[in-house]
């Protein structure tokens, strides 16, 4: 790890903290030349997992792709981005409970959905009208009716 200060290769680790879930640890450390302190945050870039898109297309899983459709959906919402880090980790974790290779992008927007509802509804409703490609008005009011008894994913019927 190189010194933000100083660019220095040497570094050792003065402190290690696991997040409560597991899924990263933060690292404080000191550089052996400027002996100045700073952070390092380590967290997992990639499962091994691809996307069957709706088209049949298979991609790379690609967790900003989510990040970005659910900061999308929040923007001008009084959402904090702690909020949103939660619902981050929500769906990570949902997503390494299941055990395929290739994850239907459908499976991930009702993730995402039932994710965004605990937070905010309008979000819910905006993230859901670019997931679910609404065609009239009528749609959209359906899913609105609907909001009130949105169902909890089963993981086992995935």
């Amino acid at each position: 790890m190189n010194c933000p200060y100083c660019n220095c290769e040497e570094t050792k680790v003065i402190d290690s903290r696991e997040s409560k879930d597991g899924s990263s640890i933060k690292r404080r450390r000191e550089c052996l030349k400027c002996e100045k302190r700073f952070s390092t945050l380590e967290k997992i870039l990639k499962l091994d997992l691809e996307v069957l898109k709706s088209n049949g297309d298979v991609e790379e899983f690609n967790f900003q792709k989510i990040k970005r459709s659910i900061m999308k959906a929040c923007e001008k919402r009084p959402i904090t981005l702690e909020q949103i880090e939660v619902v981050l980790e929500n769906i990570l974790s949902d997503i390494k409970k299941i055990e395929l290779q290739q994850l239907p992008t459908t499976q991930i927007g009702k993730m995402v959905l039932r994710n965004l509802k605990e937070v905010d509804e309008i979000a819910f409703l905006k993230f859901a009208i670019v997931h679910n490609n609404y065609g009239s008005m009528k749609d959209f009011i359906g899913e609105i009716e609907k909001l009130n008894d949105f169902e909890q994913i089963d993981y086992k019927s995935i």
